[in-house]
């Protein structure tokens, strides 16, 4: 459901073509990063220079320090040394926005709150999610527009919203609600970066006040619809049920934790769903590859046991290869207190990045790694690679609560997606830029999703045979 969402999940450099069949144009970004933070964001750019650089590299931009951590050891060992290294949302530039919710919290407070949501978010419970996912995108999809060119990412941000609270949250909320609220993402999502990205320069004003104040107060309305409009489970076990009871006398601490699971849910797992659906758009091989899994699992008479990704591996090897090309670039951390990483000498409170998407492309590690290519997640490929290499839901005590609900519902959204539209990009030679938020998001980027085309199967051929995938060299 959510990942470990950062605000250095921003790779301001970093433009997207969405076809070279046509010269294009390319809009400078809004905001142009210095040459040290280039090189922070551009995850090839990292990715050659890991071995060059060291273990661990300082750099300085204005009069902030920073320091990136480039071994793979000492990555994970900064990313679970909570003790010693600040999580981002634990700040106090961000107080305001986390307020009483479990991201905001520290310490035991924070282990016991995630401990208590565990059991409800763990992977047994959710055998039956597959279902209510499938069932769940086909009607939120039937609204989606089929004469005109549509907004990916606040269309996915729609499609996740009601995904999370209808079959991880067991609730709902009202259709103006939903619209709202996936239109507010990307303010909440820009202005908690850039609350965090400025703050060691107090004194600059962070943009885009009024909209935040608009978007907040949206999410705050849907917080409280999840909230009062909640089914629980016949157990009563469900996590919002959980929250609830262990927080009878305080509801506000409980209404601010189903608000941040929303809210992390919805950011993450649309940036993943947008950056699939151009995918899919450069490589319609690829989806009606999806489509003829989809077709074999996904029926309306299959038993709730068999509609699970184990079932569609190329389809949850798209959504690795998407995470592993478009995840978020790196995670950010705070020393304490003076440390040493490595043999590097870290003072507190200076910025300490870890460059999550150079290992994805470290060349060590995947063959032809600027290559868009689901098969070297098969099952048969060799060497096989190992998922939680890709680190998607984050590392350490902060490690997504959401992540086996995750499993389930991106591959499942997206296969159910492609079931019934045929996504092709609106405009070739349009430049997709990132956005500005707290993951990478595709910035313009508009499809048109036009009802499936019935395709007849080959004489002699099943129809689950048809699409098989192109390897591309």
């Amino acid at each position: 459901m959510s990942k470990e969402i950062d605000p250095g999940a921003c790779p301001v450099s970093r433009e997207e073509p969405v076809s070279r069949e046509e010269p294009m144009s390319r809009e400078e970004p809004g905001v142009a990063p210095s040459r040290t933070l280039r090189f922070w964001l551009d995850p090839a750019n990292i990715a050659v220079r890991l071995g060059q650089a060291g273990p661990v590299v300082r750099t300085k931009t204005g009069p902030a320090v920073a320091f990136q951590v480039n071994d793979p050891s000492l990555i994970r060992k900064v990313g679970c040394g909570e003790e010693i290294f600040q999580f981002w949302s634990a700040d106090p530039c961000l107080r305001g926005f986390a307020e009483n919710g479990f991201p905001g919290a520290e310490g035991q407070a924070h282990r016991d709150r995630r401990a208590l949501m565990k059991p409800a978010l763990a992977a047994p419970r959710l055998t039956d999610l597959g279902p209510s996912v499938r069932d769940s995108t086909e009607r939120l999809i039937a609204d989606l527009p089929t004469d005109r060119p549509v907004d990916i990412p606040v269309e996915m941000s729609r499609l996740v919203a009601g995904l999370v609270i209808e079959t991880v949250l067991h609730s709902a909320i009202s259709p103006d609600t939903l619209t709202a609220l996936a239109r507010a993402r990307s303010v909440l999502s820009a202005r908690v970066f850039w609350t965090y990205a400025l703050s060691p320069w107090p004194w600059v004003p962070v943009p885009r006040r009024r909209a935040f104040r608009r978007a907040f107060a949206t999410l705050n309305e849907a917080a409280r619809e999840v909230y009062a409009r909640h089914r629980p489970d016949a157990d009563g076990n469900d996590v919002v049920s959980v929250l609830k009871r262990a927080s009878e006398d305080r509801p506000d601490v409980a209404l601010h934790d189903v608000r941040a699971l929303l809210f992390a849910g919805i950011e993450a797992t649309a940036s993943t769903l947008s950056w699939a659906c151009y995918e899919l758009g450069r490589h319609p091989d690829h989806q009606a590859a999806i489509r003829a899994e989809g077709d074999a699992v996904l029926g309306t008479d299959a038993p709730a046991d068999t509609i699970r990704p184990g079932l569609m591996p190329f389809t949850a090897g798209f959504v690795k290869e998407v995470t592993r090309l478009h995840g978020i670039p790196f995670l950010v951390r705070r020393p304490r207190h003076a440390t040493h990483v490595g043999d590097q000498p870290v003072p507190a409170g200076a910025l300490v990045t870890l460059p999550l998407g150079a290992l994805r492309r470290d060349p060590a590690r995947y063959a032809r790694p600027d290559e868009f290519d689901p098969l070297r997640w098969s099952p048969e490929a060799r060497p096989p690679l190992s998922p939680a290499a890709l680190l998607p839901y984050g590392i350490g005590p902060r490690y997504c609560p959401g992540a086996a609900a995750s499993d389930i519902l991106v591959p499942v959204a997206l296969a159910s997606l492609v079931r019934s539209r045929t996504l092709r990009t609106a405009t070739t030679g349009r430049t997709v830029r990132v956005s500005l938020d707290l993951t990478p998001t595709p910035k313009g980027l508009a499809m048109v999703a036009t009802p499936r085309e019935p395709c007849p199967p080959a004489p002699g051929q099943p129809p689950h045979e048809q699409a098989a995938p192109v390897r591309r060299h």
